[in-house]
């Protein structure tokens, strides 16, 4: 009888210690599967090419955090610690989360560090966030919200690379980028409800629709420029009264910075350029202007004598590496990080 008992629980040892070798097993192949999805997320986000869709949702609604460890995400990236941080999400009285822009404004700081850091790292920094200031319903309704965003983030660059390889030789046609932003509006209605396409789209498609507009009257040779005029003033009437606002604004800056520039490259005085000011503008506004355009001349004397020193380093340095490491250098020492920022594009075209 001892005999049959010492059996059965060598028996139930043996079944223990299976259990627990297919289990660590299972845990250890699921590691390896998410590591090895991880690694590919960050192939195609650094190559800026479009992910497969199941993989954005299991990222955004599984209940870890893949393979990024925790302390990982303490600590912002280099480009996002001297930025304020995005506004606390609201929350209605019945738990459930309020649809405003607030979120896109939420999604789009930490997804601005792409490229720095990896996507999932972005993603985890993005839900860490939600669950530290939201519970229950408003949590779950902005992660699904966030998964439709990623989703349709995806689906912009998939129709980019169709755009480039479809016009490859620096060609344009107005048609063609009409159709495309067509599929763009259509491809929000099959990641994203309603309400939050209206919170974070509204505006940005009301501006879209109107300059769109303008283009299409302007590029029509079938009309006089008469007739163009009258069709420019119908579509003001069409159009919201913040854009007109802010279109003629914008057309008022223009005129003050060409007439600036001319001044400016006559050797005006400092006098001379205030009475321009405080012509086109109320003297609050000019007071601000005059502290812009200075601001405005003391970067691009910066940008000058960085270009100076940039110019030297290209010519004497042939190494991309070595290239790269006193680049770095030298941008370090003219400019904040923010700054850096800003530079890094403007070379890109520079160079």
């Amino acid at each position: 009888m001892n005999l049959n008992k010492l059996k059965v629980f060598v028996l139930l040892i043996a079944l223990i210690m299976f259990t627990v070798t297919l289990f660590n097993s299972l845990e250890s192949n699921k590691k390896v599967e998410q590591q090895r999805q991880a690694s590919t997320l960050i192939e195609q986000s650094r190559a800026n090419t479009p992910l497969k869709p199941q993989l954005l949702s299991e990222l955004v609604l599984s209940q870890g955090d893949w393979v990024i460890p925790p302390e990982s995400t303490k600590q912002l990236p280099t480009s996002l610690r001297n930025t304020p941080m995005p506004e606390h999400l609201d929350v209605n009285q019945d738990g459930s989360l309020f649809i405003n822009k607030k979120i896109l404004h939420l999604f789009e700081f930490y997804l601005s560090a792409i490229g720095e850091e990896s996507l999932e790292l972005v993603i985890t920094r993005i839900k860490s966030n939600l669950k530290e200031q939201l519970t229950a319903q408003a949590l779950d309704e902005a992660l699904h919200i966030l998964e439709g965003y990623l989703q349709y983030r995806n689906e912009i660059t998939a129709l980019k690379h169709e755009y480039n390889q479809a016009f490859s030789n620096n060609e344009y046609s107005l048609e063609y980028v009409i159709n495309t932003r067509n599929e763009l509006i259509e491809a929000r209605w099959r990641f994203l409800p309603k309400d939050v396409i209206t919170a974070f789209f509204e505006q940005e498609d009301e501006y879209e629709n109107y300059m769109l507009s303008l283009a299409t009257i302007a590029r029509d040779n079938s009309l006089s420029k008469e007739q163009k005029t009258s069709a420019i003033s119908l579509l003001n009437t069409q159009t919201p009264s913040w854009l007109i606002e802010q279109q003629n604004t914008a057309n008022q800056l223009n005129k003050y910075r060409q007439q600036f520039r001319e001044l400016l490259s006559q050797g005006a005085s400092d006098s001379e350029l205030r009475i321009l000011r405080e012509q086109e503008f109320s003297s609050e506004v000019s007071d601000r202007l005059s502290n812009l355009d200075t601001q405005r001349l003391q970067w691009q004397q910066r940008l000058s004598e960085y270009r100076v020193e940039l110019v030297t380093i290209l010519a004497i340095e042939s190494d991309p590496k070595a290239q790269q490491v006193l680049i770095d250098e030298l941008r370090s020492q003219h400019f904040t990080v923010q700054e850096i920022r800003r530079v890094n594009a403007l070379d890109s075209s520079y160079l």
